[in-house]
């Protein structure tokens, strides 16, 4: 997988750097095209272990995310997840949440983001603390993503 980004995430005190496209649920759309039939798989048990164990910490209750996807590397161990997705015209909100460490041996870091599927366009993209809205850098797949992101919040 090759490196699109980087996302920088403070946890408490730590700061975790993370390298890499897979560190994120929303990307851009690709060029090729969309597998309309994309859903996201069941939730390992290992990372439904791991959202636990960081929401105890965040002293959350545990709610009704989605797993989305995981990758694992000798570098990196991310999933991706989200919830709440909301409708408004051809655009759907969401909440996402990252789980993420870097190495086997530095701790697991979560950051939640506020994001948007613009459903027309195949894009993704976050929203910055001043409200605002830039397209999230991505990997190849996201169109599919988008879709089924888009189907989750059908039209009123």
């Amino acid at each position: 997988m090759s490196v699109l980004s980087i996302l920088r995430t403070s946890v408490g005190l730590r700061t975790i750097v993370i390298t890499g496209s897979t560190a994120a649920v929303v990307s851009v759309a690709s060029a090729l095209p969309s597998d309309a039939s994309w859903a996201p798989k069941p939730e390992p048990k290992f990372w439904s272990e791991v959202r636990l164990q960081m929401m105890d910490q965040e002293t959350s209750a545990p709610s009704d995310w989605t797993f989305m996807e995981a990758m694992q590397s000798p570098k990196i161990d991310a999933a991706e997840y989200l919830r709440d997705p909301r409708r408004e015209q051809q655009t759907v909100t969401f909440q996402a949440l990252l789980l993420m460490r870097k190495g086997d041996g530095n701790p697991w870091g979560m950051r939640q983001l506020s994001m948007r599927a613009q459903c027309l366009e195949g894009v993704l993209e976050r929203q910055d603390q001043q409200g605002g809205w830039s397209v999230y850098p991505g990997r190849q797949g996201t169109a599919s993503k988008v879709n089924w992101i888009c189907a989750q919040a059908p039209n009123p």
